[in-house]
C-alpha cells in the first residue's frame, strides 16, 4: 500500500475498495497499479498490485501477500529477511515497532543505474555462480559477456556465507552397553 501516487509506474482507477487499519480506521483505495523499488542488493524489483491509498501516512509490503506468492521469512535480532527459494529478495530493520525496508522507490528511468559498469559487474557475477572478480575481468577482455565492460565487484554477502566453515569435532570417548544407545548422524540444512 502507498500513498504516493507518483512512484506508480503502471496506474488503474478503482472506486469501492477501502482497507481497514489498525485503529479501525477505514482507507479509501483509489487506485492500483506496480512500484519498482531498488533493494539492499541494488536489483531493481517490481511490486505489482500495490493499492494507492492516499489517506496513509506510510508505506506498507503486507506480509501475507508476500506469502501468497511463495515467499517465506523470518525475523529476528531487529531484523526482517524475506525470501523467495535460497534468494534473500528484501531486507528490513527493525525501527520502534515496524520493521523498515533496506532500499528506495526507483522513480523514473534516470535514477535505475548510476554506475552502469558497477551494476553490470555485479549481475554477471551473480549470473555466472558468483564467479570471482578476476574470472569476470578476464571473460570480459575475452568478450565473453556480450561486450559488457566490467569494474571492481562490490561486497557480497551470498560469497561469504557460501565460503563459511565450521570448527572440526572435538574427540571424545564413549562407552556404551547397549545397541543404539549411542548414534552418529550427518545433518544437512537449511541450504
Amino acid at each position: 500500500m502507498c500513498p504516493n501516487k507518483d512512484w506508480f509506474t503502471t496506474y488503474r482507477s478503482i472506486s469501492g475498495g477501502s482497507v481497514l487499519m489498525g485503529n479501525n480506521a477505514v482507507c479509501r483505495t483509489v487506485g492500483i497499479g506496480t512500484v519498482r523499488i531498488r533493494y539492499h542488493d541494488e536489483i531493481v524489483r517490481t511490486l505489482s498490485d500495490m493499492r494507492h491509498i492516499p489517506d496513509l501516512k506510510k508505506n506498507l509490503i503486507s506480509l501475507s501477500s508476500l506469502d501468497s506468492i511463495g515467499c517465506s521469512y523470518t525475523g529476528e535480532g531487529g531484523a526482517l529477511r524475506v525470501t523467495k527459494g535460497s534468494l534473500v529478495v528484501m531486507k528490513g530493520s527493525k525501527v520502534n515497532s515496524l520493521y523498515v525496508l533496506q532500499g528506495s522507490t526507483v522513480t523514473g528511468s534516470a535514477s535505475v543505474y548510476s554506475d552502469v559498469d558497477r551494476d553490470t559487474t555485479q549481475l554477471w557475477h551473480m549470473r555466472l555462480g558468483h564467479m570471482s572478480e578476476k574470472g569476470v575481468t578476464i571473460l570480459s577482455k575475452r568478450g565473453l559477456l556480450c561486450g559488457d565492460h566490467t569494474s571492481s565487484l562490490d561486497f557480497c554477502e551470498h560469497c561469504v556465507f557460501g565460503k563459511q566453515t565450521r570448527v572440526s569435532f572435538s574427540t571424545g570417548s564413549h562407552t556404551t552397553k547397549d545397541t543404539l544407545d549411542y548414534i552418529h548422524s550427518d545433518l544437512w540444512g537449511p541450504a
